[in-house]
């Protein structure tokens, strides 16, 4: 199973040290060029990508990115467009409104969180509740509603 992953999650699981999950999870992990070069700097630290593997994926259909643009960023579009040309189904992506459309496209969505949770659930990690505090640390929104929902699934 391959992902194609956006900046945010990321960002986040490079905060809370759990980038190596995504190796964990899938077989491959696809970052488009846009997303790249948005986390080469974040403020003053740059994600380093050296502890995960990865595949640098290059999208092509640039009438479908420059349709999408608008509310989305180019990262979260390429992300989009990009699982689309590779045949991809998951896609992780944590803004709403570029997970909704992803949804209509037709791909499977997860985030972070979801993330976190797949690495839960598949005994990578041991400790969900402080998992979730790092994310929250980490500068992860998440409600104490949803919060609660995963901590009793």
């Amino acid at each position: 199973m391959d992902i194609v992953i956006n900046a945010s999650p990321l960002i986040l699981l490079h905060r809370i040290n759990r980038l190596h999950l995504l190796n964990e999870l899938f077989d491959t992990v696809y970052i488009p060029s846009a997303v790249l070069s948005e986390i080469q700097v974040i403020g003053k630290t740059k994600i380093n990508l050296d502890n995960i593997t990865y595949e640098h994926l290059k999208v092509s259909n640039t009438i479908a990115i420059l349709g999408l643009l608008g509310r989305l960023h180019i990262g979260e579009v390429e992300v989009m467009v990009g699982a689309l040309e590779r045949n991809i189904k998951i896609v992780a992506l944590d803004d709403n409104a570029a997970r909704n459309k992803a949804r209509q496209l037709g791909l499977n969505v997860t985030g972070t969180l979801g993330i976190i949770l797949a690495a839960y659930k598949k005994g990578l990690i041991s400790d969900l509740k402080r998992e979730i505090a790092n994310l929250k640390n980490a500068g992860m929104y998440l409600s104490d509603d949803v919060i609660s929902k995963i901590l009793f699934l």
